[in-house]
């Protein structure tokens, strides 16, 4: 189910600009909470804080592995102000910060999810708003259900998921930018007890995502999980099949060139994070490749019976899809302060 689509701005969001009027995510945080400090945690720093999205006072906590090397390089690259190996010491609030607005992000392989909700659920402060930048949905929703609650806990804390669909092959604070969110899609997931277009939580988390520039879409997890397998996470897969199929002939790859590149560069990314991905979305990853297998079949079996036609009219299909996707995908155009394009 699709609930609703939001356009970004190309400036931060106000509080007092928002349509509910509360102090929502453009400049509302004291304290944003980043849990894995890799490329997407470590550049959700960066941009937070040159987009102006903290208060005065305002402070970048990121927490990782004792003994790990992110942690230092994400606080020297200005990402994080402040660093924790202890989840639970990261989110509590102290005797004078009780009204604070706390924002806390999961950046970790998913997989490891269960065991940072189940400290949250102790830990994470009345009214703290818990997200995730996590590829899968209907996995997390239902952690955060057993382990959280559904919706507004009695606690006073919510999660909602997100997706930002942005990212690298390359992978690691070092890595990071402040521009990596910038014009991208967000899929939101809120609560199955929630109503997106009034809910206030999902307010504030559509508009922090908004002020780091990018545009929002709100999905329930099914959808989400459906979606991506076809476009991100099929895709991945494909690339690591192309990847290892010319790697059984390693002398060929001195002569691949552009379209061999493009097409496998993402074969490059994180191991472990798509291990993750691919194990909690078995089932629409599983129709995504059936999906692809047809058609690759389909494809074979026209080459096999040299019948040119039905070749001929599988390119010209993808092509016409491919040139119609690329017009979709181009930025809209920016106006400047005088209204000319």
């Amino acid at each position: 189910m699709l609930f609703d689509m939001m356009t970004a701005s190309n400036q931060p969001n106000s509080g007092s600009n928002s349509p509910t009027g509360c102090d929502l995510g453009g400049g509302g945080w004291d304290r944003l909470t980043i849990v894995g400090v890799g490329l997407l945690g470590a550049s959700l720093g960066l941009a937070a804080k040159a987009r102006g999205l903290l208060r005065p006072g305002g402070v970048v906590r990121g927490v990782g592995r004792g003994g790990s090397t992110a942690l230092a390089t994400a606080q020297s690259r200005g990402a994080i102000d402040e660093t924790f190996t202890d989840l639970a010491a990261a989110v509590r609030r102290g005797p004078q910060e009780q009204n604070q607005h706390d924002l806390i992000i999961l950046c970790t392989p998913v997989r490891q999810f269960p065991e940072l909700l189940r400290i949250l659920a102790q830990a994470a402060p009345t009214g703290a708003l818990i997200t995730d930048v996590g590829s899968t949905k209907v996995q997390i929703m239902q952690w955060a259900r057993d382990i959280l609650g559904s919706g507004q806990t009695a606690h006073g804390r919510t999660f909602i998921g997100s997706h930002p669909m942005a990212g690298s092959e390359k992978h690691g604070p070092a890595a990071a930018r402040a521009d990596l969110y910038e014009n991208a899609l967000c899929l939101l997931t809120p609560p199955l007890d929630s109503t997106p277009t009034t809910d206030p939580a999902v307010a504030r988390l559509t508009v922090f995502w908004q002020a780091l520039g990018m545009r929002t879409l709100s999905l329930d997890a099914a959808t989400h999980d459906q979606w991506v397998a076809l476009v991100s996470h099929l895709p991945h897969a494909v690339a690591g099949c192309l990847m290892t199929a010319a790697g059984q002939r390693a002398e060929v790859l001195v002569a691949a060139a552009g379209g061999f590149v493009d097409s496998t560069r993402i074969a490059a990314g994180d191991p472990q994070m798509w291990t993750d991905i691919f194990l909690t979305n078995q089932a629409a990853v599983l129709a995504a490749l059936d999906t692809f297998s047809g058609e690759l079949a389909e494809f074979r079996r026209a080459i096999a019976q040299g019948d040119e036609k039905a070749i001929r009219a599988h390119l010209e299909q993808a092509q016409k899809e491919r040139l119609a996707f690329g017009e979709k995908m181009k930025p809209p155009r920016r106006h400047d302060a005088k209204g000319h394009g």
